[in-house]
């Protein structure tokens, strides 16, 4: 059993969620994994690591208990598909931590669907955990782990955020 924690490659800081990781480390599923980006990160509770290769990456999200992720889409998929329900914060333009709030709509639109668990702040974030490994159980109980049956709803659901997104913007 592990956490996985991954902000992505954006060039921009994501320490908003790192630094609240690093306050709830020793309460996580251990050991804590920390993909950390261009982002400062260290704590003597995480293993840090700047980038991770796609297959390291898809090993470290399949292999966790919890996944604490950025709200980048193609995380937030590989998690669905591994049958995951990830706690989710998204970068927000009013942090500086990316050019538009596209990450809180996506977070926002999947939460609905009760496969992902968001935080919006990183006072929630400990809350937001809690909720996810409950949710996790829970589909665990009652599916297959989300492998089947699930992953074709999900992939619609993100494929419609995606493109009323970008309709908005065409």
């Amino acid at each position: 059993m592990s956490t996985f924690v991954s902000v992505g490659n954006a060039t921009q800081s994501f320490c908003r969620l790192l630094d609240e990781v690093a306050l709830i480390a020793t309460v996580l599923p251990q050991p804590v994994v920390v993909q950390h980006g261009h982002t400062t990160f260290h704590s003597e509770a995480c293993r840090a690591i700047p980038f991770v290769e796609m297959n390291e990456f898809e090993r470290l999200v399949a292999d966790a208990e919890l996944l604490i992720l950025h709200a980048g889409a193609g995380s937030v998929i590989h998690a669905l598909r591994s049958g995951k329900v990830p706690v989710v914060m998204a970068r927000r333009c009013g942090y500086g931590e990316l050019v538009d709030d596209h990450q809180v709509e996506f977070a926002l639109a999947l939460e609905n669907s009760g496969r992902v668990v968001v935080a919006l702040e990183p006072a929630q974030l400990l809350d937001a955990v809690q909720r996810a490994l409950k949710l996790q159980g829970a589909l665990k109980l009652h599916s297959d782990g989300g492998r089947a049956g699930h992953e074709p709803v999900m992939l619609k659901l993100v494929n419609e955020a995606l493109s009323g997104y970008a309709r908005r913007f065409s």
